[in-house]
């Protein structure tokens, strides 16, 4: 320790001319080769990482010799990584190089010495976040306990949750009262005291609104704090965040104005653009189930002052056409309490299913009280025509009440690395209120996806189960079908139900089903940048009793991050009840 101290001395106090000679080292060794360093003596894994990371910003001699200022770099780069893990008398035994021939590898013997350890452990909060639970929490959560190791990084860490917290809960004038380590070297010992004092809490003050009084009003539905409550940071995020999914504005920001608080309370600005009065978009896609496709959509985000909006879409595809147009009316915010009323026409042609669609359909929306949950009661008055393979047309109506819950969450953007989707359906319809038949259907879909480091796991299942008096005049859209892209890979799009059976008893078109159950995992790992390979398995089927035939399939596939979304491939191999079968899948957007 004290040849470390005398060189630590020799370099700052005598002499004058070290800047000038590190500098022309540093400058004359730039461009030089880095230095390998092989380490002797040192036991604890974190300080022999912590050591050569230090010694690897330094660039090996020019010849098998190191000069005065060269060794006393190296011993004050160790010193430092070694002072960050507790060790205070590191001192190096011998220093030389591996080979004459190879002078950038240089060999270090260490003697680590004894690690300090923490004997007196001092943390206290003052000011009126003294009884706050995110204070309270960083004290009874410090990372460094009485008998440990000084670890300066763990320090660091806590100290730095201080403000942290401080920034996020309103304590604007929070500060360290003492922040110091106190490091006995003789008895290897050390004293940490910290105070900080928080200060006041400041509150939410006024909300300063855009001039648009239109859109003054609309903000107040989505806010989700009041005037002299206590500022939270979290909250002023949750608000921006609503601000920006109303679809009313094309620029929105709510932003504190500290400079402008009085009497503690904060006021909130809010800068709004709204968005134009009419907005167009068009979109294009495709999937093998489906063939190309294209979307076109028109949006009204302010009809009148009280924050009604008008849309319409329009989806065209080889086998499914569908426009509509809705009306939404906010009932307390426009994000999860409102209602809405939606007429729409749909063709479909597949899969020996045949119909045209009109409705016109009621829907009430709201949230659970953490948001998380998103419900919708509706009734839906419809009537299709249809021809379900070689039975008579049809034509059925039926007034369908029924309910919605549904949960969607996700991270990561355009390529989706977290997430979870619930979403649970049922629907009735009575012969004896405006409907042809009486009909009970109750459809489950979950959706799953984790990942651990780079190991992606895809996990979905889905249930179906439908009941009725008259099994033939359910239309086509309503009857359970399975198979493709999003279900069993394997086989074609929606052809795994039951069939009709001919005379001479062979299966002939497709009926539809009663239940469906579909289960599946996939596993996604990395191969480049953008390139992912998948390893898969699907099983499920369409039948008129649970369970009764079933398909299942497995295969590979990869997907391309393009700068549109994911670009997803599969060769599935599918077997079962229901045949065997090869197809190549292509499919973009997320999987979640």
């Amino acid at each position: 320790m004290y040849l470390i101290s005398w060189v630590n001395g020799l370099v700052f106090k005598k002499f004058k001319n070290a800047w000038y000679t590190g500098s022309l080292f540093a400058l004359c060794c730039s461009q030089a080769m880095a230095m390998e360093v092989s380490l002797e003596g040192i036991k604890d894994g974190d300080l022999e990482n912590n050591i050569e990371a230090h010694l690897s910003t330094l660039s090996a001699p020019g010849d098998c010799s190191l000069s005065v200022d060269e060794k006393i770099t190296i011993e004050n780069k160790i010193t430092e990584a070694a002072r960050a893990f507790g060790y205070y008398h590191i001192s190096i035994d011998s220093i030389g190089f591996t080979s004459t021939e190879n002078c950038r590898s240089i060999q270090l013997k260490l003697n680590a010495g004894p690690q300090v350890k923490i004997t007196q452990l001092n943390v206290i909060v003052t000011g009126e976040g003294e009884s706050d639970e995110g204070f309270k929490n960083i004290v009874n959560q410090f990372p460094l306990k009485k008998g440990d190791a000084l670890i300066h990084s763990k320090y660091k860490s806590a100290k730095s949750r201080f403000d942290s917290v401080a920034l996020n809960r309103g304590f604007f004038d929070s500060k360290f009262v003492t922040s110091q380590i106190k490091v006995d070297m003789e008895e290897n010992s050390a004293e940490i005291n910290l105070e900080y004092n928080t200060g006041p809490r400041y509150k939410f003050g006024k909300l300063i609104f855009p001039e648009d009084q239109r859109a003054s009003e609309l903000i107040k539905q989505v806010l989700p704090f009041q005037d002299g409550e206590p500022y939270l940071a979290t909250k002023l995020g949750e608000f921006n965040q609503s601000l920006g999914q109303t679809e009313y504005f094309q620029q929105v920001v709510a932003r504190p104005l500290l400079d402008e608080a009085e009497e503690y309370r904060i006021p909130i600005e809010v800068v709004a653009v709204s968005r134009p009065r009419d907005i167009f978009n068009v979109g294009v896609g495709g999937a093998t189930d489906t063939g190309p496709r294209v979307t076109l959509g028109w949006q009204r985000p302010w009809v009148n002052n009280d924050g009604h909006s008008m849309s319409a879409n329009l989806y065209i595809s080889e086998p499914k056409q569908t426009a509509s147009i809705k009306y939404k009316i906010p009932v307390e915010d426009p994000l999860n309490n409102y209602v809405s009323a939606q007429f729409g026409v749909k063709s479909l042609d597949e899969n020996d299913s045949n119909s045209d669609t009109v409705s016109l359909a009621f829907q009430r929306h709201w949230s659970s009280d953490d948001k998380v949950w998103n419900k919708i009661a509706f009734i839906r008055l419809e009537q299709s025509r249809f021809q379900q393979a070689e039975t008579p047309k049809q034509t059925t109506t039926l007034l369908i009440p029924g309910f919605t819950l549904s949960r969607h969450r996700s991270r990561g953007g355009l390529d989706v690395d977290w997430g979870d989707l619930q979403l649970l359906t049922i629907e009735t319809a009575s012969d004896k209120i405006l409907s042809d038949i009486n009909l009970a259907r109750v459809t489950f879909q979950t959706k799953w996806l984790r990942s651990i480091g780079d190991h992606r796991f895809l996990i979905r299942g889905e249930v179906g189960a439908l009941s009725t008096n008259d099994f033939d005049q359910v239309p086509s859209d309503l009857r359970y079908f399975t198979g493709g892209d999003q279900s069993v890979r394997g086989f074609d799009y929606q052809t795994l139900a039951p069939r009709q059976i001919d005379e001479d008893g062979e299966e002939g078109e497709l009926l539809g089903a009663k239940y469906l159950n579909v289960a599946s995992i996939e596993y996604t790992y990395p191969l480049s940048d953008n390139w992912r390979g998948a390893l898969f398995t699907d099983v499920g089927g369409a039948s008129n009793n649970p369970g009764e035939k079933l398909a299942y399939s497995f295969g590979v596939g990869a997907s391309w991050m393009s700068p549109v979304g994911p670009i997803r491939l599969y060769l599935a191999s599918g077997h079962g009840d229901y045949g065997n079968s090869v197809r190549l899948h292509f499919a973009m957007g997320p999987a979640l």
